[in-house]
């Protein structure tokens, strides 16, 4: 029987229960080491669309005597794809990476990647850019775009990536053949058929656990 993943917490690429990963914080014994434990629960909560998991996240945050985060309301403005304007966690990583100087941002997306594929096997040709790319655009900087993507995509490889898997100059001119003509203009969740959906949620998954231990 498959099993329903909104249920488990993508823990270091094994599936673990929330209970189970939330007793793992708690048990810790710092919240150094519990903070692993938290970004895990905070991108699963994202993923889902499940609120509660902040009350549990903040449940924990207290029982170190750290401030809890913010939560975010359930009314209020909204932007054009329904989504809330009030502060998220989504907002906050955008936030943290655009306050990053250049050369951090390009580190942490290095180590992003490398733990993409220690974690999974998505990303196995040139073309799977695009995911990066889609990524980056709609959850990151929205100045990155098909046409300027190769130069980041340069600095953000790991030194020791595969050849196989580094972009070529012409890699990037062929991400809208990947896409239907309905979705080119779509953001990567909004679109109707995401050729790159699993890469992209796990990618993304991966950088809110990274960013989030950027913020002091």
């Amino acid at each position: 029987m498959t099993r329903d993943l909104s249920e488990y917490v993508c823990l270091d690429g094994v599936y673990v229960k929330e209970d189970q990963v939330v007793k793992m914080a708690q048990n810790a014994g710092s919240f150094a080491v519990a903070e692993h434990y938290l970004c895990a629960l905070l991108a699963h909560g994202l993923m889902y669309g499940k609120k509660e998991i902040i009350d549990r996240v903040n449940e924990v945050r207290g029982q170190y005597q750290v401030l809890p985060f913010a939560k975010p309301e359930d009314q209020g403005p909204r932007d054009e794809y329904g989504r809330s304007r009030m502060e998220s966690v989504e907002l906050k990583v955008r936030k943290a990476y655009g306050q990053m100087s250049e050369e951090r941002r390009h580190e942490v997306m290095k180590q992003c990647l490398q733990l993409l594929r220690m974690q999974s096997d998505l990303f196995s040709k040139k073309n799977d850019w695009l995911g990066v790319m889609l990524v980056v655009r709609d959850r990151l900087d929205g100045n990155i775009n098909q046409n300027n993507f190769y130069e980041y995509a340069c600095a953000i490889t790991p030194e020791d990536w595969p050849e196989a898997l580094r972009i070529g100059e012409h890699t990037a001119k062929n991400f809208s053949r990947q896409l239907a003509a309905e979705d080119r203009m779509e953001a990567y969740y909004d679109m109707e058929s995401n050729p790159q959906e699993k890469l992209c949620d796990k990618l993304w998954e991966i950088i809110i656990q990274a960013v989030l231990t950027e913020i002091p």
